[in-house]
């Protein structure tokens, strides 16, 4: 069945923007919506790579699981990104486990039978797809630096310093996506020690932080703490 507000909403991505509406319309029919609950499963390591998907609205982490039984967390996704594609493209199965994090996370799944049929007979569509995995690599780059920061304090400064921010007659002001003990599985630090991180931080005057709400006090601290791994 095709749904015209779902092909609108994948218009808005960047890698089918430039796709004519035939092929944007094929591209739609057949995918559907997904509402999750927090903590809902999108799909497990090692099942059938049967779709790929959109992020509407909400978060939604992909993690693996490691020998020893550790959660090691790949990605955050908010509104607007996609994932699985990669998976749907090259692989029969997913390579990691993806759960919704916020309730109300909203998906458009796009079915992998009727995308590949497309993807095999159109190349407008495959040319849209090799920006799309081209994006995902350059995201992956990003991680990996970001992991390879030396300290715990470091990757701390630099994610905070990419999250959206606002000024209002007063210091900067950040919103955390997802809750705090997602925030230490993406940095790959414990919750006790980002605790004792953010606590030492309000102690000496860095940020003030409420829930998911922090305002920077000391933003230049910050990016030198980031940049130059300076202690605080």
């Amino acid at each position: 069945m095709f749904d015209a507000t779902i092909a609108a909403e994948l218009r808005f991505l960047p890698h089918f923007r430039a796709l004519p509406a035939d092929l944007l319309q094929a591209l739609a029919t057949g995918a559907r919506r997904r509402t999750l609950a927090a903590g809902e499963v999108v799909f497990s390591e090692g099942e059938p790579a049967r779709a790929f998907y959109v992020v509407r609205q909400g978060t939604v982490k992909v993690y693996r699981i490691s020998a020893d039984g550790r959660e090691q967390v790949l990605h955050h996704l908010g509104e607007g990104r996609t994932f699985a594609e990669a998976a749907v493209l090259t692989m029969p199965v997913y390579p990691a486990h993806a759960v919704a994090v916020t309730g109300g996370t909203e998906l458009i799944e796009i079915g992998a039978e009727r995308f590949l049929a497309l993807f095999r007979t159109d190349p407008r569509l495959a040319a849209a797809m090799v920006s799309s995995l081209s994006m995902w690599l350059i995201s992956l780059t990003e991680r990996v630096e970001e992991l390879a920061v030396a300290s715990a304090t470091a990757r701390l400064a630099h994610y905070l310093l990419r999250l959206p921010s606002k000024l209002a007659q007063g210091p900067l002001v950040l919103e955390l996506p997802f809750a705090k003990k997602d925030l230490a599985a993406h940095l790959a630090i414990t919750p006790e020690t980002l605790s004792r991180l953010l606590r030492r931080w309000q102690d000496a005057g860095l940020l003030r932080t409420e829930g998911r709400r922090f305002e920077i006090l000391d933003e230049r601290l910050l990016v030198a703490i980031a940049d130059r791994d300076e202690k605080v």
